[in-house]
């Protein structure tokens, strides 16, 4: 007998991504970039944007690179070490132009320069498994955006997700740190 995952399991919720066709999962990214102009007065100028490159069924992350240039917003992507806070690396124009290796989990990581620490961006765009209303984060569970977003002055937090995968209510543990925004297919939601 196969007994039901747990709904709050990672596991859970990796499988619900894995199971969207490439169609479904363009059209929720074209519905949640509808909500990216909403950033603009949350960001400075210029503003320095950490993201990441969508590699395991996670919402699509191209438009956020768009929303960077269209905007005039510098991207970066995640520098990954074991035990440590992430660090950042520019993205080039495209990502097509951005030389990129992979690292250890096996997702792809930029190798440009400059490499900056986190309390040098003013926002960072999280992948996630899920996240509640509060905005509560259940990652991959290695801690990495956790010790990131620990630093202070602490970049905006922002959730990139499927609508799917809000709930009401995860556990949070003492490190965890929690979101300032959840932008999802369907809503906004705008917590501290």
């Amino acid at each position: 007998m196969n007994m039901p995952q747990n709904p709050l399991s990672r596991q859970f919720f990796r499988k619900q991504r894995r199971q969207l066709s490439s169609q479904q999962r363009h059209r929720a990214t074209f519905l949640a970039s509808r909500f990216l102009p909403k950033l603009h007065d949350l960001l400075p100028k210029n503003a320095n944007i950490g993201l990441y490159l969508d590699d395991f069924g996670e919402l699509p992350t191209d438009v956020l690179m768009k929303f960077c240039q269209r905007y005039g917003h510098q991207a970066y992507l995640p520098i990954t070490k074991t035990g440590q806070p992430l660090t950042f690396a520019p993205l080039t124009k495209t990502l097509a132009q951005t030389p990129t290796k992979r690292h250890q989990l096996g997702m792809l990581e930029p190798i440009t320069k400059p490499i900056i620490t986190a309390c040098r961006l003013d926002a960072i765009i999280c992948p996630l498994v899920a996240v509640d209303k509060q905005g509560v984060r259940l990652g991959m569970g290695g801690g990495f955006y956790d010790r990131t977003l620990s630093v202070r002055p602490k970049p905006l937090a922002i959730g990139w997700c499927y609508d799917f995968q809000i709930i009401d209510q995860l556990p949070k543990q003492a490190w965890d740190e929690t979101m300032d925004i959840i932008i999802s297919d369907c809503r906004f939601i705008r917590l501290n």
